[in-house]
C-alpha cells in the first residue's frame, strides 16, 4: 500500500523557517522540529512536532476558523473578512515559529484557496506579510495525503478514507496489500454548502446527491471500514462517544457499526445548530456546520454501507509528516514505536522485553487463554511498558501506569488494546480491580479478555518481583508448565532470590491458571 500512495505523490515542499539563514529542501528529512501549517475552507492550523519520526508528538496545535471557503461556491472569491482573519491567525503562527525552535515548514491551502479567482493574490499577501509560501495542493493530492495520515495511525485501515473540508470532500479506497485503488475530491464541504444554498436542507442533499452518484466505486459493496478525518465528523464520533457515555474519552480509534452511524448521523442532520448549543467542546462556529457535516456523512454511508465507521484523529497533516520519512520509519509498527521509545526514557534498567516475552511464554502455551497475533502484539507492548511508573509515589504507581496507557497519546491501537494493556499493568504494580478505572477498563473489555489482562498481570508482577526489573535474572530462571503443575526454576546461582514474596505471586498465577505451584533450583530447565 505505501508504494502505491509514494508513486501517487504531487510533492509537497519543506520550507526553511521564514529568516533562518538556511536553503530551501524538497521533502528532505530535518533533524528537529517541524510545523505544519494547513489553510483550509473552514479553519487555519499550525501544529508543531517535536521531530520527523513514525510517531511524532504534538507540541502545539491551534487554529482559527477563519471561513476562506464560505464564499467561495457564490462568489467565486474568498471574501475580504475572511483572507484578513487566515493572514492574521498566519502572521501570529509565523511569529511563534522562532520561539519554539522550528526547524522546518511545511505549508499548504486547500480548496477555497485552490478554487477562488483571488487564490495567487491571497497566497502573494501571505507570503509578503508572514514569509510563508503556501502550497496549493491538488484535490486528489490532499486525498492521497489524508489517506497517508491515516495509515500512519492506523496501519491496517482497509476500506474507504473521507477527509471532510469546509468546501470539499476527499474520498480514497485502501484496500491493504493492493494499495491505493481509486480517489476523488468532491466540491460538498458545509462550509461551501451554506454558503451556496444557505440552511436550505433539501437543495444541500441535492447538491451531496449529484455528487456522490458521480463515483461509481463508492457503492461497489466490499468488506471494509469508513476512516472518518476532518474536524466536522470527529465532532460527530464525539456527540455520539457522549450520548452513549463512552467510558473513554479519546477519538483516534473510536469505532461504531457502520449502520449505527447512518442512523446518528441523519438524526443530526435533521437539528437546528442553535439546538446543539452548549455541547461540550465543540465551538458554535462548528455546530453551525454540524448538521450539513452530518447530512453528507449520512448520505456517504447509504451508499458505502461499510462494516465499521472509525474515527481518526490522524489526516492530512499527519500525512505531510509521514509522506517525509524513509521507508523503514513508515513501515514501523507506530504503537510499538512508541512504546519502546517511552521504556528507554523511563526504565529502571536497560530495556529487555524480548527476554520478558520469553520468560512468561509458558503461560500462554496452552489451556484456556489461547494467543493470537493481536494478543502476542498487546502483551509485547505490555512487557516494553512493564516498568513505567517506578518514578511515581509507591500508592499510585498502578493508577498512574493505567492513566497513562488509557489516555496516553497512542495510535495504532484501539480503545479495546488500550484497555487491556491498562489492566494488565494495574495488576502488575497491585492495584485492586474494584478501582474506577479498574471498571473503566472492563466496560471495554469481552470477559475472555479480562482473563488475558489477569494473567499478563499476575506474570508481569511475579517476574518483576523475582527479578528486580533486571534481565540477568530473568536469563537464569524460568517457568514451565503441565497439565498439573506451574513450576518456577531458578539457577542455583540465583537460589537466594527465592523467599515468600515471590511463592506468594507464583502461587496467585498458578491460581489462575488452575495449577498447583512449584518452585525447584536447577541448572536446566526442569
Amino acid at each position: 500500500m505505501l508504494d502505491a500512495l509514494r508513486n501517487a505523490a504531487d510533492g509537497v515542499a519543506t520550507q526553511p523557517v521564514p529568516g533562518a539563514a538556511r536553503g530551501r529542501g524538497d521533502a528532505a528529512p530535518v533533524p528537529g522540529r517541524i510545523a505544519v501549517f494547513d489553510v483550509g475552507s473552514n479553519s487555519v492550523r499550525m501544529v508543531v512536532f517535536d521531530a520527523l519520526r513514525r510517531h511524532p508528538m504534538q507540541m502545539f496545535n491551534e487554529k482559527a476558523m477563519c471561513g476562506l471557503g464560505r464564499a467561495v461556491g457564490k462568489t467565486g472569491a474568498m471574501d475580504e473578512d475572511a483572507m484578513a482573519a487566515a493572514v492574521a491567525a498566519l502572521r501570529r503562527f509565523a511569529g511563534l515559529l522562532g520561539p519554539m525552535q522550528v526547524e522546518a515548514v511545511v505549508a499548504v491551502a486547500t480548496a477555497a484557496v485552490r478554487e477562488a479567482s483571488n487564490g495567487a493574490a491571497f497566497i502573494e499577501r501571505v507570503r509578503a506579510e508572514t514569509e510563508i509560501a503556501l502550497d496549493v495542493i491538488p484535490g486528489e493530492e490532499e486525498a492521497r495525503l489524508a489517506a497517508l495520515g491515516v495509515i500512519a495511525g492506523t496501519p491496517e485501515a482497509t476500506g474507504i478514507v473521507g477527509d471532510l473540508g469546509g468546501g470539499s470532500l476527499e474520498l480514497m479506497r485502501v484496500a491493504g496489500a493492493d494499495g491505493l485503488t481509486d480517489r476523488v475530491t468532491l466540491p460538498i464541504g458545509p462550509v461551501r454548502l451554506i454558503g451556496d444554498v444557505g440552511d436550505d436542507m433539501a437543495a444541500q442533499a441535492r447538491l451531496i446527491d449529484e455528487a456522490l452518484d458521480g463515483v461509481s466505486w463508492l457503492s461497489a459493496r466490499q468488506a471494509g471500514d469508513f476512516y472518518i478525518v476532518g474536524g466536522a465528523w470527529r465532532a460527530i464520533a464525539r456527540l455520539h462517544m457522549a450520548q452513549n457515555r463512552w467510558p473513554l474519552g479519546i477519538l483516534h480509534g473510536y469505532t461504531l457499526p457502520g449502520r449505527t452511524a447512518r442512523d446518528f448521523a441523519h438524526l443530526l442532520s435533521r437539528q437546528h445548530p442553535q439546538g446543539l448549543r452548549g455541547t461540550e467542546a465543540i465551538s458554535q462556529r462548528r455546530l453551525d456546520v454540524l448538521p450539513t457535516a452530518a447530512l453528507i456523512l449520512a448520505k456517504a454511508l447509504e451508499r458505502m454501507k461499510p462494516d465499521r465507521l472509525v474515527t481518526s484523529s490522524f489526516g492530512l497533516r499527519e500525512g505531510l509528516v509521514f509522506d517525509r520519512l524513509p521507508p523503514a520509519l513508515q513501515a514501523e509498527d507506530p504503537f510499538l514505536s512508541e512504546c519502546r521509545k517511552w521504556a528507554e526514557t523511563v526504565s529502571r534498567f536497560p530495556l529487555h522485553a524480548e527476554t520478558l516475552m520469553t520468560w512468561l511464554d509458558p503461560v500462554f502455551a496452552a489451556g484456556k487463554v489461547i494467543e493470537d497475533d493481536e494478543h502476542r502484539r498487546l502483551r509485547f507492548a505490555t512487557c516494553l511498558l512493564a516498568d513505567i511508573s517506578w518514578r511515581g509515589h509507591p500508592d499510585f504507581r498502578a493508577e498512574r501506569a493505567v492513566m497513562e496507557v488509557l489516555y496516553g497519546r497512542f495510535v495504532g491501537i484501539d480503545h479495546r488494546g488500550r484497555a487491556l494493556i491498562a489492566m494488565a499493568l494495574l495488576l502488575n504494580y497491585g492495584g485492586s480491580a474494584e478501582t474506577g478505572l479498574a471498571r473503566t477498563c472492563r466496560r471495554l473489555l469481552s470477559d475472555d479478555d479480562v482473563s488475558y489482562a489477569r494473567l499478563l498481570g499476575l506474570a508481569l508482577r511475579l517476574a518483576q518481583r523475582l527479578s528486580g526489573g533486571t534481565e540477568p535474572v530473568l536469563r537464569r530462571s524460568g517457568l514451565k508448565r503441565t497439565a498439573q503443575t506451574l513450576t518456577l526454576r531458578l539457577d542455583p546461582a540465583i537460589a537466594a532470590l527465592s523467599g515468600e514474596m515471590v511463592e506468594r505471586r507464583l502461587k496467585r498465577l498458578a491460581d489462575a491458571l488452575d495449577l498447583t505451584p512449584e518452585m525447584i533450583v536447577s541448572a536446566q530447565q526442569a
